[in-house]
């Protein structure tokens, strides 16, 4: 299976962060398409991502098709991945039991972790998830094309903007070009009847977002 690489490039400037990802300089960024995780296969509704960074955050940008856009999650660190949520999974090091995860759900509830993960290559999850880590400085926003909570919509989109300050493990407080960090992009979306369904950008052999692994490359430019 092959792992896929990001080619990030670097912005001139901080970007606007709205939520609508209609700054200009999100067409400089290289657009990749989430699929379902198992085989990549196409799912029901396209969600498309996009990263860019600067001199002090990498950003980040998700855009989600969907009829239903809803949350009841207002409190940071709360359980959105068990309602609908996008999330990208960061390794600054290189070494893939130790990485961050950052979600942002539909009412812009954050839930951010350290994660260390022992789970064997093969064999049931073993992993330790440290909620009471903070993601300093982290700037989000959402935007909801059509009601939140009513079928109808159109969808969603998000963008983050991540301080690197707030990311240890890499040699490179600032990335420099060359530097390759460890990371996925992912998506939980849940139907009305609390079926969920999962999305991620790099395919993973099963349902786990928790496969360190299967991890593709975030390389910067």
């Amino acid at each position: 299976m092959l792992h896929p690489v990001y080619e990030c490039h670097r912005s001139e400037y901080d970007l606007r962060i709205t939520g609508r990802m209609d700054d200009p300089a999100w067409q400089l960024a290289q657009m990749v398409e989430l699929t379902e995780p198992v085989q990549g296969l196409l799912p029901r509704y396209h969600t498309t991502a996009r990263l860019l960074y600067t001199a002090e955050c990498l950003y980040i940008g998700f855009s989600c098709e969907d009829a239903y856009v809803w949350g009841t999650y207002t409190e940071r660190d709360a359980p959105i991945y068990d309602e609908e949520c996008v999330e990208a999974f960061l390794c600054p090091s290189g070494r893939m039991r130790q990485y961050y995860e950052i979600n942002v759900s539909p009412r812009n509830t954050v839930f951010d972790a350290f994660i260390l993960n022992r789970t064997p290559l093969a064999g049931p999850r073993d992993m330790r998830s440290f909620v009471d880590y903070t993601c300093d400085g982290l700037r989000t926003a959402v935007h909801v094309d059509g009601a939140l909570g009513s079928p109808g919509a159109r969808g969603w989109s998000v963008e983050y903007a991540v301080p690197f300050r707030a990311l240890v493990g890499s040699d490179h407080l600032i990335p420099e070009p060359g530097d390759k960090w460890l990371m996925n992009l992912c998506r939980v979306d849940t139907l009305e009847n609390r079926k969920q369904e999962f999305y991620a950008w790099a395919t993973m052999g099963k349902v786990d977002f928790h496969l360190p692994w299967q991890f593709g490359t975030l390389r910067f430019c």
